[in-house]
């Protein structure tokens, strides 16, 4: 698969993303392609296995802005709702939102790891 496709099935709006990269098509690549070993991945698996909400607070909002920074929009729709749920305090709702995170997350880094 080459960084084109990858975008296409992961980036709804590329031209916006690109925007936010200057118009610098490589520059962009290069991120995106570096996404799967930022360490907030790892962070959000090992986070997301305990109860510990302010530890997962803080690493799914930061993957919040990263994937919103590179227009992964289910990813990013998905970890909204496990911060609007946790700054609510709605606990069993952030439950039922963590597998879609590690889900959406999981099918992001998958795609990447196809391209050549």
């Amino acid at each position: 698969m080459t960084i084109g496709e990858a975008i296409q099935k992961l980036i709804p709006k590329p031209q916006e993303v690109l925007e936010r990269f200057s118009g610098n098509q490589e520059f962009m690549e290069t991120f995106i392609l570096k996404f799967p070993q930022d360490a907030t991945i790892q962070a959000v698996k090992d986070s997301c296995k305990t109860e510990n909400w302010d530890k997962i607070l803080a690493d799914v909002h930061t993957l919040k802005g990263t994937s919103g920074n590179f227009g992964f929009e289910a990813l990013f729709a998905a970890c909204s709702q496990v911060v609007t749920a946790i700054r609510a305090q709605d606990y069993d709702g952030a439950r039922q939102g963590i597998p879609t995170v590690l889900a959406e997350m999981d099918k992001v880094c998958d795609v990447l790891s196809q391209v050549e």
